[in-house]
């Protein structure tokens, strides 16, 4: 199976060949592909590819053999898809969508059928005759996906049909480059976890700690959270490292309890909230880890409630009752929806820094504060407050009754054993 992103190919050289499996698809970035079939022992050319058009999906949507035959006409460079992120691609994609793809793939699988019963019955001598129908029925599939395409991205003219083509290009290009890069950073080790304390307010000492992921790559940079944790949930890959993520704050909290006794805080994301194994592979992480499961808080957000809230309800009481602890991260932000608080055997609510860092120069944000803290006292949550940067907002977060803070007040994100350091003060310094 080819792992490289781009491939280089020398004019000649023989790319697949009719009936081999195919593991993979390409888009051709330069270059020509010429297409053939096997007719009475010689291969009969019926297409040329050129730039921007994709060749070899059929063998990984409908896990068959090739059909056809694909020789690079000059040098080309191909961007390569593997049969995993096609694969992906499908089961992510809108219902309406997947039912146009099967409609196509049974007009290929026609086309296609027809082409082997028309050469099987021609002659030898007739091979121009085979030649002229096989490109005839050929035409017609590229219609079919030609106006498939035009459905979908609405091209009109030829000179926007090229920048479209181009466009289209760079943003696969770039997009299976990323999800490859994030596949290569959890096999090499690329990922590391910091951890953020979460105070006790009044008395200034750790109760728990949240894991914040961080991608140092040794080719790339350091790329920030917001550049590749959408990336990984629209791919799926947010499943795999989802599960990193639970493995290792498991171990670390294991670690950290024996300094001092804390929780462990882990995000989960709506795909994994979905995923049939998640609570199974988090119980399973705790257990390896030598842990207990009220040593582990779960941090969902507001979306993934209102999302589906027939799962959530579901899915949170297996949680609840297996004895993690839930909280709402970023609450205010999202939907908000108080009815929904009776509802989901919710434990904390995070309020968002945006209302933190307001509180002072916005009347309505101090009041949000102070409300949605006195509502979590009434219905015997917990509260966190998120961003606090200064002492005048953790002692107003005081005066509202907030349980616990978490902000560059008391510390940034730090590595582990940074954090470890952290553990051993009675109360943490603060900047004043």
């Amino acid at each position: 199976m080819d792992t490289e992103i781009t491939k280089k190919i020398n004019a000649g050289t023989l790319i697949f060949q009719e009936g081999e499996p195919g593991d993979c698809a390409y888009i051709i970035q330069s270059g020509e592909i010429e297409l053939s079939m096997l007719v009475h022992g010689r291969h009969s050319a019926f297409a040329t590819l050129k730039k921007g058009e994709l060749f070899g999906e059929m063998a990984l949507i409908d896990n068959s053999f090739r059909t056809a035959t694909a020789t690079a006409r000059t040098d080309v460079e191909l961007l390569v898809i593997s049969r995993d992120y096609i694969a992906k691609k499908i089961e992510l994609s809108d219902p309406t969508v997947r039912m146009l793809l099967q409609v196509v793939l049974e007009r290929y699988r026609d086309i296609h059928a027809r082409l082997h019963e028309v050469s099987s019955s021609l002659k030898e001598h007739e091979k121009d005759s085979a030649n002229s129908t096989i490109s005839s029925f050929f035409k017609q599939y590229l219609s079919l996906s030609s106006k498939l395409a035009s459905a979908i991205t609405k091209r009109q003219s030829s000179g926007g049909t090229s920048d479209k083509i181009n466009e289209d290009l760079d943003l696969t290009s770039k997009s299976v480059t990323r999800e490859n890069n994030i596949k290569n950073a959890l096999q090499n080790d690329e990922f590391e976890l910091y951890y953020q304390p979460i105070v006790n307010i009044a008395q200034g000492t750790v109760a728990g700690c949240e894991a914040l992921i961080r991608w140092n790559s040794p080719t790339l940079g350091f790329i920030p959270p917001d550049q590749f944790i959408s990336l990984a949930e629209k791919t799926g890959l947010i499943i795999p490292l989802g599960k990193w993520i639970t493995d290792q704050a498991c171990l670390a909290a294991q670690e950290f309890r024996k300094h001092r006794d804390i929780y462990m805080s882990i995000n989960l994301s709506a795909l994994q909230f979905e995923s049939e194994s998640f609570i199974q592979d988090i119980d399973n992480a705790v257990k390896n880890a030598g842990l207990s499961n009220d040593c582990i808080k779960l941090e969902i957000t507001e979306s993934i409630l209102m999302s589906n809230p027939e799962l959530a309800e579901i899915s949170l009481n297996k949680l609840k009752a297996a004895g993690f602890s839930i909280a709402i991260d970023d609450f205010g932000t999202g939907y908000s929806s108080f009815s929904y608080l009776h509802r989901f055997p919710i434990d904390t609510l995070k309020i968002d820094q945006s209302f933190v860092n307001a509180m002072f120069s916005n009347e309505r944000s101090m009041e949000i504060v102070r409300t949605v803290s006195l509502l979590a006292k009434n219905l015997d949550m917990k509260i966190i407050a998120e961003g606090i940067e200064d002492k005048n907002e953790s002692l107003q977060l005081d005066e509202f009754g907030c349980d616990f803070g978490q902000g560059y007040l008391y510390s940034r994100p730090v590595r582990y054993d940074e954090f470890i350091e952290l553990l051993k003060y009675d109360s943490l310094p603060v900047a004043c």
